[in-house]
């Protein structure tokens, strides 16, 4: 299967093109600010990678995309570019989680992982993954809360057992999702039929919350309005 994943989500922005779990072509950028810029020729030059090999490849038959949580911006960047490309194509599109994603590379099967990534404003997202038959499963809702309510949860998970801690908030160093991690999860998916393909008119984005600038007008009170109430 030829799989294409994007992923945008956080300030590492990636592409890449696998074939049959083979990463054929891939391109990453650090810029938090720099999706839009940096996607569309990425994604080009990808396939033209792809297209350059011996023989080529075929058809591009699944578009993986992150679904966030993370920027919004950069969310919606890489999901409208994804959603564009699968309906050009007439191939299906999965989303997949970057909390999820970050679980895949971890590279950890045996033991409990804690993904997270810097929600901004002091918080934290995360979601909590066990392994089951061979893979890491997310076992409860992704949340969002402070450093200190992450630090009471993986305190309490520890104390039953092994415990990693990875993505944005890690001890051991900051990882983010990677689109090959993306297109290689949705793969897997894909063949145990554990989510759903979607047209790209249904793929939706995970939040969490409302976004900063929605977050800063209400702690502002809105429009404030002068003397004679005009705004």
């Amino acid at each position: 299967m030829i799989v294409l994943g994007i992923e945008t989500s956080t300030a590492r922005s990636s592409v890449a093109l696998l074939a049959d779990g083979e990463v054929i072509a891939h391109e990453h950028h650090e810029d938090a600010r720099g999706h839009g810029a940096f996607l569309a020729p990425a994604l080009r030059r990808c396939l033209d990678v792809a297209a350059a090999r011996d023989g080529g490849v075929g058809i591009v038959e699944l578009v993986a995309v992150g679904t966030g949580p993370g920027l919004y911006t950069g969310l919606r960047v890489g999901m409208a570019t994804a959603a564009a490309f699968a309906s050009a194509r007439g191939v299906p599109i999965a989303g997949v989680g970057g909390l999820d994603t970050l679980a895949v590379g971890s590279g950890v099967s045996d033991a409990t992982v804690i993904t997270t990534l810097d929600a901004r404003r002091g918080q934290v997202f995360w979601a909590i993954h066990a392994p089951h038959d061979g893979l890491l499963r997310c076992v409860e809702e992704p949340r969002v809360g402070s450093r200190e309510e992450l630090d009471a949860v993986v305190g309490e998970l520890a104390a039953g057992g092994a415990v990693h801690v990875v993505g944005e908030v890690a001890a051991d160093g900051v990882t983010r999702p990677d689109a090959a991690d993306t297109a290689r999860l949705a793969t897997v998916r894909a063949a145990t039929t554990a989510t759903e393909l979607l047209a790209p008119e249904a793929l939706a984005p995970v939040y969490l919350r409302d976004a900063d600038v929605r977050i800063g007008w209400n702690e502002r009170g809105g429009i404030r309005r002068g003397a004679d109430g005009a705004s």
